[in-house]
């Protein structure tokens, strides 16, 4: 479930545009998309073709496909120069909220454009280790901060690592993390995706 300060149909409308544009960009075509992503090349083209309202699931599985943070499909930016001086405050009750199979996400700084940096509050559901397919996978670096609870910290190169309150990791997220939660409820982590490049550049 989605919620945004924002008309939810502007947010579909921009996802389906930006997906087919970023596939393009990326010299794939459907069945090549399709078998990277785990999304079916119907799914894919009827959301390309604004028929079909797209799951936050199907959300995360396109823009590990395509080595993106997952905002970054759901956010369009307006066209703006890149100031040097910026300020933006995020209320807890308007930070755009996502709810995932595996994980609980919380943006902020949602509204501004050519960030580099994507902050997150993330409430880890996981109890045991997602199907790698599901792992998380962007462009990038990124900083764990564990808030309250538990977390075990998988990735591709490394043995698990437990984190506890407290305790934080700094990773290369071209390599395949996911975490999972060790505590009696879901932990809770902030994590800060930093991307190679501004948000407007990516598209």
């Amino acid at each position: 479930m989605i919620k945004l300060p924002i008309d939810e149909a502007d947010i579909i409308v921009s996802f389906c545009k930006r997906l087919k544009n970023l596939r393009q960009s990326n010299n794939l075509t459907l069945d090549e998309l399709a078998q990277k992503s785990g999304v079916s090349i119907s799914t894919i083209s009827k959301i390309e073709n604004q028929q079909q309202k797209p799951s936050f699931e199907t959300v995360l599985r396109v823009a590990r496909a395509l080595h993106i943070n997952f905002i970054h499909m759901l956010e369009e930016p307006p066209e703006q120069k890149l100031h040097m001086a910026r300020r933006v405050i995020t209320r807890a009750a308007d930070a755009p909220s996502y709810e995932g199979e595996f994980n609980n996400y919380v943006t902020h700084a949602a509204e501004l454009s050519n960030k580099t940096m994507v902050p997150l509050l993330m409430s880890v559901k996981a109890r045991s280790v997602p199907p790698l397919q599901d792992w998380s996978v962007h462009d990038g670096e990124e900083f764990v901060y564990v808030i309250d609870g538990e977390i075990e910290l998988h990735t591709e190169q490394y043995s698990p690592a437990i984190l506890k309150k407290g305790d934080s990791c700094y990773l290369d997220s071209t390599m395949r993390h996911a975490y999972v939660s060790r505590s009696k409820k879901a932990a809770s982590i902030m994590a800060v995706c930093l991307s190679i490049k501004p948000f407007a550049d990516a598209s």
